[in-house]
């Protein structure tokens, strides 16, 4: 995706399959960042597992092995339903929508690796936790979203559902 730069958004209709409890990430919905890339450097939004006390189920935002931040959602998935997600990065800015409510809103630097082109749905850059589960009406904006469009897109979603 040239055309992404620094201001980018993502919306993810999503199901996890796989217990909280099982691995360090649950799982990775969407990464940008090199293919293969050996510190994992980018963007990347997932689950949290057992890798940190009180992330189990939690959406969480990373951005890679050498700046190592992380932001955590409020709010705990359990596996099974169907839920909307979007993330939009504007420079340091990160901000993630469950189910239309803002439940990360953080700054997180963002590396060179972050501005490429190259999106993963379903895992990470790096191959580490691929996701359980079903990923269903994907979007990628090359412009950050506000809350109002989301839940414009969460409502009219939920209607065609």
């Amino acid at each position: 995706m040239k055309a992404l730069g620094a201001a980018y958004a993502v919306e993810i209709w999503f199901r996890s399959d796989l217990p909280t409890d099982v691995r360090p990430v649950t799982g990775y919905l969407f990464s940008r960042g090199p293919d293969g890339h050996d510190t994992a450097d980018g963007d990347h939004l997932g689950l949290g597992g057992t890798h940190r006390e009180g992330e189990a189920g939690k959406l969480l935002f990373y951005n890679g092995d050498r700046l190592k931040e992380v932001l955590v959602g409020k709010t705990v998935i359990r596996p099974g339903g169907w839920h909307h997600l979007a993330m939009a990065r504007d420079g340091e800015r990160v901000r993630v929508w469950l189910d239309g409510r803002l439940d990360i809103d953080g700054k997180a630097a963002a590396c060179a690796a972050s501005r490429g082109p190259q999106v993963f749905l379903g895992g990470r850059n790096d191959g580490f936790a691929g996701f359980e589960g079903r990923i269903d009406e994907v979007a990628v904006y090359d412009r950050a979203l506000d809350g109002a469009e989301v839940a414009r897109h969460v409502r009219s979603g939920t209607e065609a559902r």
